[in-house]
């Protein structure tokens, strides 16, 4: 959008960049396995991660990344810290403050 001329401003926290993570999986009813796993072996590999760092900052394949407009270059060093494995054994715990905290404040479902 501010490509096109929007008067758009980008604002990167000192504080921390959260963290938007994109993953492939495989569904465990999928009827085209082979296939499925093909696809998947393509997403980790270099020429998947080098259209991804068209408009991704970040990338998973090592050197691949590369300066994207409006992007400051210490980007990945912006992200808030994240402990994923301490994060993933208290995930039950985690998702029960977050409720006491924010469902009340959630639309009606």
């Amino acid at each position: 959008m501010r490509k096109s001329g929007a008067p758009v401003d980008l604002i990167f926290p000192t504080e921390g960049l959260g963290w938007d993570i994109e993953a492939t999986s495989i569904m465990k009813t999928t009827k085209k396995l082979a296939e499925a796993k093909r696809f998947a072996d393509w997403m980790a590999s270099r020429d998947a991660n080098q259209i991804s760092a068209n408009w991704w900052a970040v990338v998973a394949y090592p050197g691949v990344a590369k300066p994207l407009d409006g992007i400051p270059p210490n980007y990945e060093s912006r992200f808030a810290r994240n402990d994923f494995q301490w994060a993933a054994k208290n995930r039950s715990r985690i998702l029960a403050e977050w409720s006491k905290r924010y469902d009340s404040k959630a639309e009606a479902k």
